[in-house]
């Protein structure tokens, strides 16, 4: 990250909304589900991070930069989108194991694999849940849910020499989903640009409609709404869009 990205988020950092925080932890997925600021904290932090899961920090830097460009798109939002959650399962990571050591190891539940690579990423990864089933004609696939943000394709890289070891990372991920994502800095101008998108309409299978709004900060931690474009938002989903959560 060169100097001028690291001014802008350190600004960042330090300022904030109409909200104290930090709110959102780096080991409290579970607990910051309930939130859609956190939950796209933790979903922002995730696709930054070059760690197993996002750090303090990380979570941190995520959440102060919603904060600090949400007010930019205010009247309209009231609330943060919760950010679609690429490459997996929000804290799910998902292994497919054909060396039968593991499979024996794990064959009653976690528990040390006999693998010094295998077993620094389990740990890293502080699971709260794991389940197995068998996979195809041969192996078992795994469910591993972590207390933080894990990062599926930081994960495969980490375990890319342990044979017998594959890990599941989605390849695609729907452009009109409700999202948060953070384009980095504009070398243009020097200001951070994060798009903030709203999806509707059969989701499930990908979103028919789409709005999308580009916000930017700059390094006196102003920030601004760019432009917009897409679909007209229908008429109920603007008010829904302007109703406060309980909880931010």
């Amino acid at each position: 990250m060169n100097v001028r990205a690291l001014g802008v988020l350190a600004v960042v950092a330090s300022c904030g909304s109409d909200d104290a925080g930090p709110y959102c932890g780096a080991h409290e997925l579970l607990r910051d589900q309930r939130s859609s600021l956190c939950t796209s904290a933790h979903e922002l932090a995730k696709r930054a991070t070059t760690a197993i899961i996002a750090s303090q920090e990380e979570i941190d830097t995520a959440e102060a930069l919603i904060r600090t460009t949400l007010p930019a798109l205010r009247p309209t939002f009231a609330w943060v989108p919760r950010a679609a959650p690429w490459y997996q399962t929000r804290g799910l990571v998902e292994l497919v194991v054909t060396d039968p050591g593991i499979e024996a190891a794990w064959a009653n539940g976690l528990a040390p694999s006999g693998n010094e690579v295998v077993d620094r990423v389990v740990q890293e990864l502080d699971v709260w849940d794991f389940s197995s089933e068998v996979y195809g004609p041969g192996g078992h696939s795994y469910a591993l849910w972590s207390r933080g943000a894990p990062s599926a394709p930081n994960v495969r890289e980490a375990l890319q020499g342990v044979a017998g070891v594959e890990v599941i990372v989605w390849s695609e991920f729907d452009p009109n989903a409700t999202n948060v994502v953070d384009e980095g800095i504009d070398p243009a101008d020097g200001a951070r640009a994060v798009t903030y998108s709203i999806g509707w309409e059969d989701c499930a299978v990908g979103c028919h409609f789409a709005h999308h709004w580009r916000t930017k900060v700059g390094a006196d931690g102003t920030a601004w709404l760019v432009t917009d474009w897409g679909d007209d938002l229908p008429a109920a989903l603007v008010e829904g869009l302007a109703t406060p959560e309980p909880m931010l």
